[in-house]
């Protein structure tokens, strides 16, 4: 069979997906990695949240086109949401692409990219653009071949459900992956179990609307599932992300704020302040019911880590409701801070909505928050200086001869990492405690102490 690069695109639910797909690859005879270095065919996992993405995903087509010009690649396949939300418009946009492989096609994707190795592939779009990913089959057709990790990080994401029904009018996720779906329990746990058994310590829960877990299918709520995973031995670390402010119940913060296992770290998606920019988003929340929940976590544990993310320049936002997020965003003592710019996107009620913001105001009020937010993000890690915290090593920098890890309130991939100053004898994987002595920006630097 083939070399196979898996390239991923977009969010942390993609590269579960990407990992999936390596595991039916795999289990199809091919060598897979995710470097393109030598590689007969490269699958692009894309993105299709926001205009951005889009560009994203053209920009590496391009740069892959030019390797098979050369000779060097033999095919470029595209999968992901991108594909779902416009694979007709990239056949045509995209000649260098041999193939556009639907989720609907997923399971089949071992025979597709074997045809585009070896140029008999004749068809070109494959599966049923503009259907929805089904975490069922999904999970059946990867039984057989769990998941290839790419790597040997001592962390995973493990996705627990598909699709959102919250309806913000901005967003496009519905028309991608459709309708909230909840994946069972039992599978979850064991895929937990497995990643425990190659190693994996810290688990981040990925979905589009996690606090939802379980409303639709019965099985219980999301705190019964944090429970269940809670008690999966070899696990340290249980991260959540993508938590609706909504959904963060006094019930959920007590299970989180009282566990050694749950991370007390929350992701919280609050994407405005201002009471009518949030009603045109579709979007709960206020400046007050957001002070109050950040100062809920903050009481009970100082050290808790606290990520929010911002849209700047929604149609009908005024400059004072912008300053408005300026203003929490400079008061709250948020660990981590994502700002974006709105997006008018096809199909989202959002994109129809009059008074849209000129996009260069939208920009300049984006890198205004920014700003505040890095001062804020700043402030922040100086004032943890002096805290002792438990950091997990990930990596050794040969270049500069030091270890970088993670605490419980950086995330993988998205938040900071912690320079530790400590003896080169620590292995991939081993936890510490460490004094907080500095901060360069947001990261901290840590001395071990034991």
């Amino acid at each position: 069979m083939s070399k196979v690069a898996i390239v991923t695109l977009g969010c942390p639910k993609n590269a579960v997906d990407s990992e999936g797909l390596g595991g039916l690859l795999a289990a199809g005879g091919h060598e897979v990695s995710d470097s393109a270095e030598g590689a007969d065919v490269v699958l692009v996992n894309t993105c299709g949240f926001i205009d951005p993405a889009r560009r994203e995903t053209v920009e590496e087509v391009l740069e892959y086109a030019d390797l098979k010009e050369a000779g060097d690649l033999k095919g470029i396949v595209l999968a992901g949401c991108l594909v779902a939300r416009s694979a007709g418009e990239l056949a045509g946009e995209l000649p260098e692409v041999d193939a556009l492989v639907d989720f609907a096609a997923y399971p089949r994707i071992a025979d597709i990219v074997a045809g585009v190795a070896s140029g008999s592939l004749g068809t070109k779009i494959h599966g049923a653009p503009g259907t929805r990913f089904d975490p069922a089959y999904w999970d059946a057709t990867i039984a057989a071949s769990p998941r290839l990790r790419f790597g040997v990080a001592p962390w995973a994401y493990v996705k627990i459900a598909e699709g959102c029904d919250r309806g913000c009018t901005f967003c496009a996720i519905p028309l991608m992956r459709g309708k909230f779906r909840s994946r069972a329990a039992a599978g979850i746990e064991e895929e937990v179990r497995g990643l425990a058994a190659q190693g994996v310590t810290e688990i981040s829960l990925v979905s589009q609307d996690s606090v939802m877990w379980g409303r639709d299918t019965g099985e219980g709520s999301f705190v019964d599932l944090l429970r269940r995973l809670e008690r999966v031995e070899g696990i340290r670390r249980i991260r959540l992300m993508y938590l609706h402010p909504q959904g963060v119940t006094e019930e959920l913060l007590e299970t989180v704020l009282s566990s050694d296992v749950i991370c007390h770290y929350f992701d919280l998606s609050l994407q405005h302040v201002a009471p009518k920019v949030l009603s045109r988003m579709g979007r709960w929340g206020s400046r007050r019911r957001f002070d109050s929940l950040v100062a809920r976590i903050r009481g009970a544990d100082p050290l808790a880590g606290v990520r929010a993310t911002f849209i700047l320049g929604f149609p009908g936002e005024h400059a004072s409701e912008a300053r408005e997020v300026e203003s929490f965003v400079a008061d709250a003592e948020l660990d981590w801070i994502g700002v974006f710019t709105y997006s008018p996107e096809e199909g989202t009620r959002g994109a129809l909505l009059p008074d849209q913001v000129d996009p260069a105001t939208a920009r300049e009020r984006a890198d205004r928050v920014t700003a505040i937010a890095d001062a804020a993000m700043e402030r922040r890690a100086r004032a943890l200086v002096g805290e002792r915290l438990e950091v997990l090593a990930e990596r050794y920098d040969l270049s500069g001869g030091a270890w970088y890890g993670r605490s419980h309130r950086e995330a993988p991939e998205v938040d900071g990492e912690i320079l530790m100053h400590c003896a080169p004898d620590l292995r991939v994987g081993d936890y510490v405690i460490a004094e907080v002595v500095a901060n360069d920006g947001a990261d901290l630097e840590v001395r071990v102490t034991r």
